[in-house]
């Protein structure tokens, strides 16, 4: 009897027990599917935000910065209030105490530095005076205290929801490609689309050629990193296509920061294409591309003088005799490491044959790729690079102090910085600084809030009086200079969280990209966006972007690390 007694209670504890895996693996599919539709709903919003709002511009250039911001606006908040149940429910099913664990366990140095950028944020929102601006930003620029919450949600989202399985790179590049292509269209002074309040200073389907080139910044570097570290001959084929215009159109867009731009970028790859040699011949593949497309559209130029619908010095430089003889010596140079490339195999894969039973416990094997071997000049460049760059801020401070004391070098203006340095980043990055120095100590460490650069500015009559009798017929809103920008609008905090976001980030995709050359894209677009904006300025049509950008790349990373 008691054997009996004991078998049921065996057997009433056996199927509790199944009974409480059985709820627990429906929790589990639950939660899954909470993810997925996460997922999925990272997927139609990066739709919406790439396919559809880069076209966007219902009445064409007539306020689109406005329009633009309104589908943008629009699109977070739909999204907000589509997916945070689901997003909240995958956090608060059980397990519950597991999921938090994991949560914080998984906190990156990026994600520290986004969420003190919130926290700085919401302080400096709290304390301004200007409330009101600084909600949703000035009139024109939309880069409020509202847009920063859209921008690091954006970036949480598509950070910790999605997954991979679509890669959606391809697609942002198509878009990009089509419009690159309207824009180097309407430099040709060829329209596609019919666009209201259309001049040579608009372009594409972006607005002012600054809007453009900061848009341009992001995307060009996908398809030229994209063709350096592809091992499909197809994807390179298509990623080639792809740089010729989009490293053609910065030729002949009209902004000059692009030409920063490229040059970081062609640098960054210089950089890491000391690794394979085929990485070195397919950048020098890139320049050729370049220069190539500049003398072709110089010969459309010359055969249609009236054809270019804008004119600037550093495009007539491109298109002249400059990227005429880099094309032959960048041609010459890569036939050049072909040849040496077969006669290196050849010696190195008979040289290891000879040695395989010869070589000793320990010894190295000879390098198997030539450009190991040049590495010297990979150090040299940097060193140069760096002794430039030293002598350059010398002879500006040089002659900014004793001007015309460098003879003939002092009558170039970028030898002397004053208010017209760098098409007047001298005076707007001045005017940024004489702003910060106005703050009281709670200003300095917090700013004024965001996008409340001018409307601070304009309500001090020392300072009112000094911006308007510089800019007569404008309103400076911004220091045309990111990091700048955000010392005023939240402070010193605020600006070194925001270096902090993209410094992190980038240095954490490097390390990655040993394994996983995929954040090389990512790694370029951001160095790419963060330095083209030392001379330019955050907008609707960028920011949203970058912060995609950062949150795939903290996607790619935490991915890499879970498999």
């Amino acid at each position: 009897m008691d054997a009996d007694l004991l078998m049921e209670r065996e057997e009433g504890a056996e199927n509790v027990e199944s009974a409480e895996n059985v709820m627990k693996t429906k929790r589990l599919h639950v939660k899954d599917m909470m993810r997925l539709i996460c997922g999925i709903g990272v997927y139609v919003f990066l739709f919406f935000l790439v396919g559809v709002y880069s076209f966007y511009a219902p009445e064409g250039y007539i306020q689109i910065a406005t329009n633009k911001y309104l589908f943008y606006r629009k699109l977070c908040l739909i999204t907000a209030m589509m997916m945070a149940p689901f997003v909240i429910l995958y956090y608060i099913l059980p397990p519950f105490k597991k999921s938090w664990q994991k949560v914080i366990q998984n906190i990156s140095t990026t994600d520290v530095f986004v969420l003190l950028f919130l926290v700085i944020n919401i302080i400096s929102f709290v304390g301004t005076e200007f409330r009101e601006e600084a909600l949703w930003g000035t009139d024109g620029w939309y880069m409020g205290f509202a847009m920063q919450l859209f921008f690091i949600g954006t970036y949480f989202f598509v950070s910790r929801f999605y997954d991979g399985r679509i890669n959606v790179l391809p697609f942002f590049m198509m878009v990009s490609f089509l419009v690159f292509l309207w824009g180097l269209l309407n430099r040709f002074s060829v329209y596609p689309v019919d666009m209201k309040f259309d001049s040579e200073q608009f372009i594409s389907s972006m607005g002012n050629i600054n809007w453009f080139c900061g848009f341009w910044s992001i995307f060009f570097v996908t398809g030229v990193v994209f063709y350096i570290i592809t091992e499909k001959r197809q994807a390179r084929i298509l990623s080639g296509i792809y740089s010729i215009l989009a490293l053609g159109l910065a030729a002949v867009e009209g902004s000059d920061s692009a030409f920063l731009s490229m040059g970081v970028v062609f640098y960054f790859l210089f950089l890491i294409s000391f690794q394979k040699t085929v990485y070195m011949k397919r950048l020098l593949e890139l320049g050729i591309f370049y220069c190539a497309a500049c003398q072709v559209m110089r010969i459309i130029v010359i055969l249609d003088k009236e054809r270019l619908s804008m004119d600037t010095t550093m495009m007539w430089i491109m298109l002249g005799n400059l990227t005429l003889i880099g094309l032959i010596i960048l041609c010459v140079m890569r036939v050049f490491i072909e040849k040496r490339e077969l006669k290196y195999k050849k010696y190195i894969n008979k040289e290891m044959e000879e040695e395989r039973g010869k070589r000793k416990p320990g010894e190295k094997e000879p390098a198997k790729e030539l450009i190991w071997h040049w590495r010297w000049l990979k150090y040299g460049v940097i060193g140069l690079t760096i002794g430039g760059m030293i002598l350059f801020l010398v002879l500006v401070i040089i002659n900014t102090r004793s001007p015309g004391i460098l003879g003939y070098l002092s009558k170039y203006k970028i030898f002397l910085f004053n208010g017209s340095w760098g098409s007047s980043r001298g005076a707007t990055w001045r005017d940024g600084f004489a702003i910060y120095e106005s703050f009281s100590w709670r200003e300095r460490l917090f700013g004024i809030g965001q996008d409340c650069f001018a409307i601070y500015g304009y309500s001090v009559p020392e300072l009112a009086s000094r911006l308007k009798e510089e800019w007569p017929n404008s309103r400076l809103t911004n220091a045309h200079n990111e990091c700048i920008t955000h010392l005023v609008n939240v402070g010193i905090f605020g600006m070194i969280c925001f270096i902090g976001i993209f410094w992190s980030s980038f240095k954490r995709l490097l390390e990655r990209a040993k394994k996983e050359p995929l954040c090389y894209v990512l790694a370029a677009s951001l160095l790419s966006y963060f330095l083209h904006n030392q001379f330019s300025f955050a907008q609707v049509l960028n920011t949203p972007y970058i912060y995609v950008m950062l949150g795939l790349g903290e996607s790619l990373m935490r991915r890499d690390e879970e498999s």
